[in-house]
């Protein structure tokens, strides 16, 4: 799980944690699985988590789109790119889709306001001999 960790860029969703604690073997899995999403191939993986973002909201995994959405940001993925994924989500599963979304996307974004908001760390001064 370490390893996925650093390729999602620090982030593990809360339920592949659960999922290593009560069946490891399964976590193994995943993450063997999982190499796709994690590294760039015909789609680079910002691309493969932007489409993994609109599958899970179209499949109603409300606890799944943080965790999506999360790790294309950390890939890279703008919020402009983000909605747009969800725009495509609703297209193709209907209204609720953004329903379902909603509170996974708040949270993102709540954060990313305050990342952006948050003032950079002043450089401190070295002594001049």
């Amino acid at each position: 799980m370490k390893e996925l960790n650093q390729k999602m860029c620090g982030y593990t969703p809360g339920t592949l944690h659960h999922i290593k604690k009560h069946n490891p073997e399964l976590a193994v899995l995943i993450r063997d699985m999982d190499q796709i999403m994690v590294n760039d191939g015909a789609l680079d993986r910002k691309t493969k988590r932007l489409i993994a973002l609109a599958c899970v909201a179209v499949r109603m995994c409300e606890d799944c789109v943080y965790p999506q959405a999360k790790v294309a940001k950390n890939y890279g993925a703008t919020k402009a790119e983000i909605v747009e994924a969800m725009q495509v989500a609703v297209l193709t599963g209907g209204v609720p889709t953004w329903s379902v979304a909603k509170k996974g996307l708040t949270q993102l974004f709540d954060e990313w306001e305050g990342e952006e908001k948050a003032p950079e760390p002043k450089k401190s001064k070295g002594k001049k001999k």
